[in-house]
């Protein structure tokens, strides 16, 4: 009767079968997590959107200037301001914190940026008005806030703001508040 044959003893050690089992959920684990983040980044705009909705807060939109006559009667007093977020050194006011414009006519405004550090600064500018109404009846011609803008060291700029208040603009609205808010790119 032959003999039967033995398997050999395997030549991978036990540790080593334990550590690409590890191996496995961790991999899992990091894909998952690239796709939540990826998920997240997708739906951020339109939660942000839900969140400013909520309290009032009206992300201007790009819209359309009006071709309407301009309604020299009624006027609509802006309030311009801004803050800088965390991680800049960065200093930037509007020429004009008021303006008292007429419905339907072009204006602007100018801001100036200066950059109080001994390094390059890339940043990007985010708009909100309030009341939200107002967003939907502010026409944006040219803005610093539609690209990531760029100031080298103790560097200033000024750059303007061309804007119309349309004429759907709710009677009731008098004021609006125009903030914008500086945030670090990272380079």
């Amino acid at each position: 009767m032959p003999e039967s044959v033995q398997p050999e003893p395997s030549s991978v050690p036990a540790a080593a079968g334990r550590k690409s089992r590890r191996r496995v959920p961790l991999a899992l684990g990091l894909m998952a997590f690239a796709i939540f983040m990826f998920g997240f980044a997708y739906i951020n705009i339109p939660l942000f959107r839900t969140f400013c909705n909520h309290f009032g807060i009206g992300i201007a939109p790009v819209n359309a200037a009006s071709i309407s006559p301009v309604n020299s009667k009624r006027k609509v007093t802006i309030m311009f301001s801004g803050e800088v977020g965390s991680g800049l050194t960065l200093e930037f006011h509007p020429r004009h914190s008021m303006q008292t414009v007429p419905i339907g006519k072009r204006e602007e405004n100018f801001y100036t940026f200066v950059n109080d550090s001994g390094q390059a600064i890339q940043f990007r500018a985010i708009h909100a008005l309030y009341p939200y109404s107002a967003a939907e009846n502010v026409a944006i011609v040219k803005c610093f806030c539609f690209s990531q803008q760029t100031l080298g060291p103790h560097q200033s700029r000024t750059l303007p703001v061309i804007y119309q208040i349309n004429p759907g603009l709710q009677a009731s609205v008098s004021r609006i508040s125009w903030l914008y808010t500086l945030f670090p790119v990272k380079q």
